[in-house]
């Protein structure tokens, strides 16, 4: 049984509700199976199934915590199953769109701070890339897709308080490396 709002309009077979479930998700997901299978294509295939599954399927879904969490449990277990073999994750630091948003502003940026950014940018994707695969994985799903740790959780099958784990070792790796790059002495992990 699917519940919330929009949710149940899908689930009274409302084709209007799907597709404002997928314009509201869809490039999210395509983003988060990308780092999971390594592939753009491959991704889109998974959300497609993931969508085509919910409508489906969507007499007997059951939402615990949100439409969102589900969406991404259903696309993770779909990506997983068509890349079994893969045990690290392409982290998706959008450096280009912050360096759009930056050239195309109304303020002037300086070149030499966009090189910066692309170079830093460079830096954060290698490590984060780095990081142990749930570590990274927890750690983007938070800060690149925005999802709350409970969220978090049930899309990974952990309890919070490992999200919380695994979220703050990610800010405390990142922090060191970045303290190392600039030679500032270590500081304190950030709070999630």
């Amino acid at each position: 049984m699917v519940s919330g709002p929009l949710a149940a309009h899908v689930r009274l077979n409302d084709p209007a509700a799907l597709t404002q479930v997928y314009r509201v998700h869809q490039a999210p997901l395509v983003r988060y199976a990308h780092r999971l299978t390594g592939s753009i294509e491959t991704a889109h295939d998974v959300v497609q199934d993931v969508f085509v599954k919910l409508w489906e399927q969507r007499e007997t879904l059951i939402v615990e915590l949100s439409l969102q969490a589900l969406l991404y449990t259903m696309t993770r277990n779909r990506a997983l199953n068509q890349n079994r073999r893969r045990t690290r994750i392409a982290p998706d630091v959008e450096v280009e769109d912050a360096h759009h948003q930056a050239t195309h502003s109304a303020d002037p940026v300086a070149p030499d701070a966009v090189l910066q950014a692309r170079e830093l940018g460079r830096y954060l994707r290698r490590w984060i890339g780095e990081l142990p695969p749930r570590r990274a994985e927890a750690f983007a799903l938070s800060r690149f897709d925005g999802l709350s740790h409970a969220e978090i959780a049930t899309v990974m099958g952990l309890s919070i308080r490992t999200v919380d784990t695994h979220i703050v070792h990610a800010l405390r790796d990142l922090r060191h490396r970045l303290d190392a790059l600039v030679g500032a002495p270590s500081r304190q992990p950030l709070a999630p």
